[in-house]
């Protein structure tokens, strides 16, 4: 794990992520906070907004919830998002080879693969019925688990174990937390109210790019186009101090994410590196070519 994690500690409290962790083409974003019961709605939103720009799964980083310790290798949920301690995360990263248990709707369950699950209860030659009377559900939920439209109770989960063995539960990952919590992620979009940046996104908008606005942040917005075999991320910062676009530059960086720094003072429009660009941003027809750039370069590479 060492060698191909990357964590990136935000300076700023404020922000609604603390952290940025990249590892194996994967990107976690996290907010830190004591209790989790402290977590806003508009913070979690807002870091839903940012995750779905930078491709990344967000989660809460907490050791409570509402005063109780959060037990190790359970993941639970605030306002539609994951919500782990710091081992638990450590084991999601780490690959481990370890069920995904979770709680949710005042209960905790277990990840189950539907198709395995069904695979092995057919080779068996099992029916249905015969072993919704083994494990005490009724034919319905066998036939839910199989069709991947519900989870398994811990004690159901551990009379499944004891016939068809750990391989039909899904392992703690990033993927299975996405199948887990993907519904729940999603955040109706807003319009910036930069006027510039406004224009920026509206224009884009029409080319085929997906815009993101966000508050409390490390950047004011983003654009998305995602084409076949395509993908390009621009970040904008307007009229940012010298922290602020180190900030926003070192979280680019890190999710493969160009930057652009839209200035209303006069400067001389230049690239920093291959992801950092300012811009005289006066001209919204200049921002909207550049991004246009970026996309052609991909699409000619």
């Amino acid at each position: 794990m060492g060698e191909q994690l990357v964590q990136l500690k935000l300076p700023k409290r404020e922000y609604c992520l603390d952290r940025v962790i990249t590892f194996r083409n994967e990107t976690v974003v996290a907010k830190e906070v004591d209790d989790v019961a402290e977590l806003s709605p508009s913070i979690a939103n807002t870091l839903k907004s940012v995750a779905s720009f930078l491709d990344a799964l967000p989660v809460v980083l907490t050791e409570r919830m509402f005063g109780e310790k959060l037990e190790e290798n359970i993941v639970y949920s605030r306002h539609g998002l994951p919500v782990v301690d710091q081992e638990t995360l450590n084991t999601i990263i780490s690959g481990a080879r370890v069920p995904l248990i979770y709680s949710s709707h005042g209960g905790v369950y277990v990840k189950i693969k539907g198709s395995k699950f069904r695979e092995l209860r057919e080779k068996m030659g099992i029916s249905r019925g015969e072993l919704a009377r083994k494990i005490g559900v009724s034919n319905k939920a066998v036939i839910n688990y199989e069709e991947g439209e519900s989870d398994v109770s811990l004690d159901v989960a551990s009379r499944l174990e004891e016939i068809f063995g750990d391989e039909i539960f899904e392992e703690a990952s990033m993927e299975a937390l996405k199948k887990v919590f993907g519904g729940k992620m999603k955040v109706s979009r807003i319009e910036p109210r930069d006027a510039l940046i406004k224009s920026v996104v509206q224009e884009l908008r029409n080319r085929g790019f997906e815009n993101f606005v966000f508050t409390r942040a490390p950047f004011d917005a983003g654009v998305k186009y995602i084409g076949e075999n395509i993908r390009v991320k621009v970040a904008l910062k307007k009229d940012p101090t010298s922290e602020e676009v180190k900030v926003a530059a070192m979280v680019s960086k890190n999710t493969r994410t160009r930057l652009v720094v839209l200035s209303t003072e006069r400067v001389v429009d230049r690239f920093e590196n291959s992801s950092l660009v300012y811009v005289y941003a006066r001209d919204t027809g200049k921002v909207r070519d550049l991004i246009l750039g970026f996309l052609k370069r991909e699409e000619e590479s």
